[in-house]
């Protein structure tokens, strides 16, 4: 297990470079082209790196490999409904600190991210990577006054 943890470690790295980058790119002037293109092609090295450290993932913890998959897609229907959805309000989980959405009717449910939007609906990623949603009629708590970031 640890030597999953330690490719995810490098993979989290590696997009934290590829996301400096991407900053680098987008400063660099129009007119000088052969520095965008080295930039353009760093940042595919590196996503080419990424992708063979999950190949390594999916080789040594098939299981693990599968729950990262889960997860993607939980978060890119997460991304997706946020550029329809007005969210006033995002609260995620932090290690150490538990995340849940207390409900009227049924138990609270642990969650990856909760989401309010402006409408007062909310949205979840649950500990399984399962994207629910639930009215505002079916939720006892509000929204934390935090801003969405």
């Amino acid at each position: 297990m640890s030597k999953t943890q330690d490719l995810l470690k490098k993979i989290n790295y590696i997009e934290a470079d590829i996301e400096i980058q991407k900053q680098i790119l987008f400063s660099i002037p129009t007119e000088q082209r052969a520095e965008m293109e080295k930039t353009v092609t760093l940042i595919a090295a590196k996503r080419a790196e990424i992708e063979t450290l999950r190949q390594q993932i999916k080789e040594i913890d098939p299981e693990e490999f599968e729950r990262i998959l889960i997860f993607e897609k939980a978060i890119s229907e997460f991304k997706l409904l946020a550029t329809t959805r007005q969210f006033t309000s995002i609260t995620g989980k932090n290690i150490d600190e538990s995340c849940q959405l207390a409900l009227k009717d049924e138990a609270a449910i642990e969650c990856l991210i909760k989401a309010c939007d402006s409408l007062g609906n909310w949205t979840i990623i649950t500990l399984e990577g399962e994207v629910r949603h639930f009215p505002q009629a079916a939720v006892t708590e509000k929204p934390a006054e935090t801003p969405v970031h």
